[in-house]
Order: structure tokens, then C-alpha cells, then sequence
């Protein structure tokens, strides 16, 4: 996995010297192949045995002594020919400082190359529950751009600043998937089998399904509506995407992308005399996410289960321009059985992750008792979020694997919390 660089500082040339307002400037470039093994276990390779009393056993002869045998079941099935993930990454970026420091900018381009991507292969049900081996599926392509924008300096005499802004941005997409041209995955509990559809061409981990267009209103509107199983008043009203008149499996869609359109950090610093204030922001923009958890909006499985939505905005005769569908107890091509888009929100968000006051005591104060430094502060996490989405938490974590941006009503990490503390120095 060889990998290399260069770099120029522009500044030490000649016919730069002499430039006061350009302090030091960098361009740099580099190519770089690596390799990763997916955490793939060292048995990967092989298929394996084993059982036990609860699983493989049987009793033959029915209830006599020792009529149990002991029975053994696959375990684990192997693939020999599961190899490394190699990224090729290429970045070209620039460095540079201005004015002694009081603006300072990083900025970097990047194309990475994923191929052989490592995920546990998917196998049908009728294998049994033997854990199924890491294989090479495909290859994807991410293309981006991260920028930090610094500066600092003085007001005053007593007054100072410290700003950091980041930026980032980046387009993902699928560019090939091996003997496949796609695969489904996101399987969620309410029956959402493979709400994603990891396909060539487009993002990994995509949206899939149908996409409502409405609620049937009447049987004038389903007459005049494309065909589609199980319509009724109340129901969803599906996209008819190919114009053929039947809602079928040719009409679904990619209808959500989990990947951001660009994420934003904000660092603020100002201290004046021996008080000191710092806060960081943090954003992500343009992302959607599959909140798992609507679906208690359209099937109603008893009154413990009912939404507000679902008990005070669900279709009705009286309340036709509803937002969720009529309530029922079964669930059918038209309300819940299919997947589609009911369940997606727009899932920006900007949040204050931590703000601290401090202060510090003066060194002629404390100096009589043998301390060389007492800082005071207060810290709040989480003080606020300003988003759209309905669930618990926006911020669902780190993109990983062919699956996420599914909100599962993990715990929220967004409690608020207050923290009174003391820094010593002796």
C-alpha cells in the first residue's frame, strides 16, 4: 500500500519576499493506497459446524432414554476468495496565513476510491442463523472538499478572539456492485424490509419505495387514479413513476439521500481580561432520515400505541386533509406493507454542543497560599438545537456501513447538562 507527497511553500520563494500581508502560504498534494480489513474475522474463510442442545439436538425415538442424539448445524459459512478494501485517496490542498495570523485558511479537494468494499454477505433465510462471511461487494467513489477558515487577534488591550469555521462537503456514489446491480438493506421492525436500496449510480444507502402522493378521498378518486392494490378512502395514493397506469414494483423510487449536502463548525473565543468564553456549534445540512417510528401513525395495534398524530390528525370523513392516513388494525399494500416515503424527514439540524464561562483568578490574589493557577468556569452541553425533525435526536451518529441515516429510537445523546468546576495549578 504505498503512498506519496509533496509540498511547496510558496512564501520562500524569491518573488514572494517582502509581501508583509502574506505571512506563509503552501500548496501541497498527495496519492496514497490503503488497506483495510473490514475487522473481518480470522475465520472468514471458513465454513464451520456446531450446535447445541437448543439447536442441532433431536430427539429420534421419541421420549425413551437416551433417545436425544446430538446433531450439528452450520455455524458460520466461509468465503475463500474475501480480500483486502483498498482506498485510493487523491488530495490537493493549500495552507495559508495572512496578516501574522489574524486570518488563516486550510482548504483541501479529495477523491477517494473504495474498491472491495467488506460486508457481511447477505444470505437467504432458509441457510439458518449461521453467521454469514465478509465479502467484496462492490466499489464507491467519495468526492469533496473541506475548508477551515481561522482567525484572531486583539480588540483591545483587555479584549481578544479566537474564530474557527468548517466546512464540508462531499458527493458519495456507488460505482459498481459485483455480478449485482444492486442490494437492499435497512430492514427495520416494523416490517420495512430494505427501505434502503444500495444501487450503482447513486448514494450508498439511498431511500427506496413508493412515494405518496396523497390520500384517496373518495371512490370517484380511486376510480381516476392509476390501479393499485388494497385503495381506499383514507389510504395512501402512490406515484404511478413509469405513466402505466398500475401501481406496481416498476413504480418505486429512490425518495431520500442520508448524506448531507454540507456540515458546518463554528469555535468562538473571547476573553476579556481574566474571564474567558468559549462555545461550539455544529451542523448538518440537506440530510434525510427514515424515522423508523411514524410508522405508529398509520397502524393503529391498540390504544398504547396510538401517536398524538395518529389520535388527533389521522384521515376521516370529517377530517379529509389530514397528515397521517385513516387508522386501522390490519396493515395492507396501501398503509403500511409497502415501503414508502411517510416515514422520511428532512433531518438538518444546528446545535450548541458545549458553551464554558470561566474566569481566573490573578496571580497577586492566590500567590500567598503556593497556587499557581485557580480558574472557576460553568460549562452547558446541549444548551439548544434548532431543527424540523420530529424524533428524538437528529444527530443519529457517524455515517457507517451500507446502512444508516435510519432512526431507530436509539437514546438521544442530546440531554442538556450544567457542569460547575475548578482548574489548580500548584
Amino acid at each position: 500500500f504505498p503512498a506519496v507527497g509533496a509540498a511547496w511553500r510558496v512564501t520562500e520563494e524569491n518573488f514572494l519576499k517582502g509581501m508583509q500581508w502574506l505571512t506563509d502560504l503552501k500548496l501541497r498534494a498527495s496519492w496514497g493506497e490503503t488497506g483495510f480489513d473490514g475487522n473481518t474475522d480470522p475465520y472468514n474463510q471458513y465454513t464451520l459446524y456446531g450446535g447445541g442442545p437448543g439447536a442441532s439436538y433431536y430427539d429420534i425415538y421419541g421420549n425413551s432414554v437416551g433417545s436425544i442424539q446430538q446433531g450439528f448445524r452450520p455455524v458460520r459459512f466461509g468465503n475463500a476468495k474475501t480480500g483486502w478494501q483498498e482506498d485510493v485517496v487523491v488530495n490537493v490542498g493549500i495552507d495559508g496565513v495572512f496578516w501574522n495570523g489574524k486570518l488563516s485558511i486550510t482548504a483541501d479537494w479529495y477523491n477517494k476510491k473504495s474498491t472491495g468494499l467488506l460486508f457481511p454477505a447477505s444470505l437467504p433465510a432458509l441457510l439458518g442463523e449461521a453467521t454469514p462471511p465478509n465479502v467484496n461487494v462492490g466499489d464507491i467513489t467519495n468526492t469533496g472538499i473541506d475548508i477551515r477558515l481561522g482567525t484572531k487577534g486583539n480588540f483591545s488591550k483587555d479584549w481578544n478572539w479566537d474564530l474557527l469555521v468548517t466546512f464540508s462537503h462531499y458527493n458519495n456514489k456507488i460505482v459498481s456492485l459485483n455480478d449485482i446491480p444492486f442490494f437492499y438493506d435497512g430492514i427495520t421492525p416494523y416490517n420495512h424490509n430494505g427501505v434502503i436500496r444500495d444501487e450503482v449510480g447513486y448514494p450508498i444507502s439511498s431511500f427506496y419505495g413508493y412515494k405518496i402522493i396523497g390520500l384517496f378521498q373518495d371512490d370517484a378518486d380511486i376510480a381516476k387514479s392509476p390501479v393499485q392494490n388494497d385503495a381506499r378512502p383514507g389510504r395512501f395514493k402512490y406515484l404511478d413513476a413509469n405513466g402505466d397506469g398500475i401501481i406496481s414494483d416498476l413504480d418505486r423510487m429512490h425518495f431520500g439521500n442520508p448524506n448531507p449536502d454540507f456540515t458546518l463548525g463554528l469555535n468562538i473565543g473571547i476573553n476579556y481580561k481574566n474571564f474567558d468564553f468559549s462555545t461550539f456549534f455544529y451542523g448538518s445540512f440537506g440530510n434525510d432520515i427514515y424515522n423508523n417510528y411514524r410508522s405508529i401513525d398509520i397502524i393503529s395495534n391498540g390504544a398504547t400505541q396510538n401517536s398524538k398524530t395518529a389520535l388527533y390528525d389521522s384521515w376521516s370523513w370529517q377530517h379529509p386533509h389530514a397528515k397521517a392516513p385513516i387508522q386501522e388494525y390490519g396493515k395492507n399494500f396501501s398503509n403500511d406493507v409497502a415501503n414508502n416515503n411517510y416515514s422520511l424527514e428532512n433531518g438538518s439540524y444546528f446545535r450548541n454542543r458545549t458553551m464554558i464561562l470561566g474566569f481566573s483568578f490573578p496571580k497577586y490574589w492566590i500567590e500567598k497560599v503556593k497556587i499557581e493557577r485557580f480558574r472557576m468556569y460553568i460549562q452547558v452541553t446541549n444548551l439548544f438545537t434548532i431543527t424540523n425533525y420530529s424524533g428524538l435526536d437528529p444527530e443519529l451518529g457517524n455515517p457507517s456501513g451500507s446502512s444508516f441515516g435510519i432512526d431507530h429510537g436509539n437514546y438521544p445523546n442530546n440531554q442538556k447538562q450544567w457542569l460547575v468546576g475548578v482548574n489548580i495549578g500548584i
